[in-house]
């Protein structure tokens, strides 16, 4: 048996957000721990990347519940990262701008600013707003039952009938969950802008996601101060300060279980035992290329048969000598809507033609959050440009290709479609294209590439409401003893969703190493 870590606690697969957050718990909790990242550097979509003087990000453009007393704020205490990390707060008066063809929406912190500012912003419907808010307030109380999440059959009975908003909406989609609220257009829309986050319109994407999207911004809106790589880098300190041993470039290409342990196979040829086993890969790939399929069992079949991924993005990273400020920019992010029906604007980019507008886009700019965290060289700005594509996009006859031999239509296609969303952006940002410093383009296939999503969706299994809760892995198990599931397939996608699946994990492996032990396990 090659390598040099043969007899381990746990393996953790992956060293995205859910990856590191268990690798770190299980090390506060006495295991020993080995890390094996497929990429040579670790993080996943904390991983950021450098050209020519401009650093970007590929998937933390803003987070949530970082106040005092915020969930986020209470997990990085739990890791102690709290001191590791600093945060930055985007304008607390509108860190999103909403754009529509006749109003715009900026969300504000503070919940009752926020339902206020949309009961002015539409006075006709201010019992509707009303409306909307208390059903954020009905569906938080039953996340936050005192009595804990239900462990048996009649636990959930009475769970249910103690929170009747969990019946009705738990498989709605948030358009229906909308449509019982109101029918004006512009409300409508307003209400369904946030929905982009979830990386699904309103028609498709799952209730309960979408308001939670929503209150997690509720409080405020971060921006880690030296981009994501801050947040990965204090990961990764804090693992080698804790003598985790963590490998790059050593993809994983099995995991089965021989005489009671775990034997977990690279690319490189080398394999390694472990008592537990965490993946922070897909599910869709894990379940499907990487776990033996012998030791599956039925349900998680059943569920991997089932379960669709998430649609993939179109990037532009951009670095300019523009004057953004004087451009109208500040460091909130603006989100452009072409119709005030959202599904719409998403049914466009589906559909569009090679030199149709983008319909919907999201602009960011880490120079503008972060001032000095040395984005950009000096008086310059770097910009990101983001849009969804739909899961049928044209690049997806490309999938399966090494990424460097995709060939000439492959890369013209990508610069077209770059061009095309710059000059979609440049309503709000004039000069762009002209302006264009440094610019690179990424395609759903650089996504599968360096983060190894299944065709390169950007948030695990789609968040519909048959996959959410137990549509996913919720609980991080998989029904195999010792097998543990993190990141965006256990609870939802996101940094936070992702971070307290992995700490979860985390805990659990350690209560059976205990168990298997004959120990006394330390309490979570």
């Amino acid at each position: 048996m090659r390598g040099d870590m043969s007899d381990v606690d746990a393996i953790v697969v992956g060293s995205g957000a859910g990856g590191l957050s268990a690798a770190l718990r299980l090390r506060q909790l006495g295991a020993s721990v080995l890390l094996l990242e497929a990429m040579p550097s670790f993080g996943g979509y904390m991983n950021p990347f450098t050209r020519n003087g401009y650093t970007f990000d590929t998937g933390v453009h803003y987070l949530g519940k970082l106040g005092p007393g915020g969930s986020f704020r209470q997990l990085l205490e739990l890791l102690e990262l709290d001191q590791a990390v600093q945060f930055a707060e985007i304008n607390p008066h509108g860190f999103d701008r909403y754009l529509f063809p006749d109003f715009e929406l900026q969300i504000c912190k503070g919940r009752q600013l926020y339902r206020e500012r949309l009961q002015a912003l539409f006075p006709e419907e201010k019992k509707a707003v009303q409306a909307y808010f208390n059903v954020i307030e009905r569906l938080l109380s039953a996340f936050s039952d005192p009595h804990g999440p239900p462990k048996t059959f009649f636990d959930r009975i009475r769970y249910i009938f103690r929170h009747p908003v969990l019946m009705k909406y738990h498989r709605a989609t948030y358009q229906k969950l909308l449509d019982g609220i109101t029918r004006n257009p512009r409300l409508l829309a307003a209400l369904s802008a946030h929905c982009g986050n979830s990386g699904l319109p309103p028609s498709q994407a799952s209730a309960f996601v979408c308001l939670m999207l929503l209150d997690h911004y509720m409080e405020g809106a971060f921006y880690p101060k030296g981009g994501s790589g801050a947040l990965r880098d204090a990961f990764v300190d804090a693992l080698t300060r804790k003598k985790a041993v963590l490998r790059n470039r050593m993809p994983v290409t099995a995991i089965a279980r021989k005489q009671g342990r775990f034997v977990v196979s690279t690319a490189n040829g080398d394999t390694f035992s472990a008592k537990t086993v965490i993946s922070n890969a897909d599910p869709l790939i894990a379940f499907r290329q990487i776990i033996d399929p012998d030791i599956i069992p039925r349900a998680a079949k059943k569920k991997i048969a089932r379960m669709r991924p998430s649609a993939g993005a179109f990037y532009a990273f951009i670095g300019t000598s523009l004057d953004l400020a004087a451009a109208g920019m500040t460091d909130a992010n603006i989100i452009h809507f072409a119709h005030h029906d959202v599904d719409r604007c998403f049914a466009s980019i589906s559909a569009r033609g090679a030199a149709d507008p983008f319909a919907y886009f999201f602009i960011t700019s880490p120079s503008l959050k972060d001032p000095h965290g040395r984005h950009a060289p000096d008086g310059q700005h770097c910009l990101e440009i983001i849009s969804g594509l739909g899961n049928d996009h044209a690049f997806k006859p490309w999938a399966g290709i090494a990424s460097r031999k995709r060939g000439d239509a492959y890369n013209r296609l990508k610069e077209e479609t770059g061009l095309h969303l710059i000059r979609s952006a440049e309503r709000y940002i004039p000069g762009l294209s002209r302006n264009l410093d440094f610019v690179e383009f990424a395609t759903p296939l650089s996504n599968a590439y360096w983060v190894n999503s299944f065709e390169g969706g950007n948030f695990g299994p789609d968040q519909t409401p048959d996959q959410f809760g137990p549509g996913r892995f919720l609980d991080c198990t998989t029904g195999i003893e010792g097998l543990f599931i993190a990141g965006a397939g256990a609870i939802s996608g996101g940094v936070l969703s992702c971070m307290a699946s992995g700490v979860w994990a985390a805990q659990q492996a350690v209560e059976l190493l205990n168990r298997l032990e004959g120990r006394k396990g330390d309490k979570p």
